[in-house]
């Protein structure tokens, strides 16, 4: 991403985005670019439509009905019930009641860099994410943590991979 003024994203042969690297990190088109763009990666989180109206979708978090968000989306090609995907990236995450939405993890493994921590965290028994923690110096291995989601700087994605918005 430093050396280059303009990346194209290829997969099997076809141009999955063309952009600034800066570009597709902030406005990726769907989860491979999302994905691949960004170290630690973007993380996915699994959930579903439960309402669409005109200019925006709430979207439950697989696991945990009560955290909800409602992100713009100007033409939605998704209904209620529909499986997606949000995608926030590891530094994106608030402390818990800053953003619109609380979800609870539990930490695998905490990773103490000096100014910053990656804590290795599951959402479910089959979802683990990664959290970019500043405030991560005491936590432990197995500790809860209660973090928040906003969404102004979380993605929605289809359950194709698509970005919808």
């Amino acid at each position: 991403m430093t050396l280059a003024d303009k990346i194209v994203v290829l997969r099997a042969g076809v141009v999955e985005q063309v952009g600034a690297p800066l570009d597709l990190y902030d406005d990726p088109n769907n989860t491979f670019v999302a994905g691949f763009i960004g170290s630690p990666r973007m993380n996915f989180l699994k959930a579903q439509v439960s309402a669409v109206t005109l200019g925006s979708i709430t979207v439950a978090v697989a696991n945990q009905p009560d955290a909800k968000l409602t992100l713009p989306a100007t033409s939605p090609a998704v209904k209620v019930g529909d499986d997606v995907s949000i995608g926030v990236r590891p530094e994106h995450f608030k402390a818990a009641g800053e953003g619109d939405a609380d979800l609870v993890v539990a930490i695998d493994v905490a990773e103490h860099l000096g100014n910053t921590s990656y804590l290795y965290v599951h959402v479910s028994a089959d979802e683990r994410i990664i959290i970019e923690w500043a405030q991560a110096r005491s936590a432990t291995n197995r500790e809860k943590l209660t973090v928040g989601l906003s969404a102004a700087s979380s993605f929605l994605f289809d359950s194709a991979g698509a970005r919808i918005r």
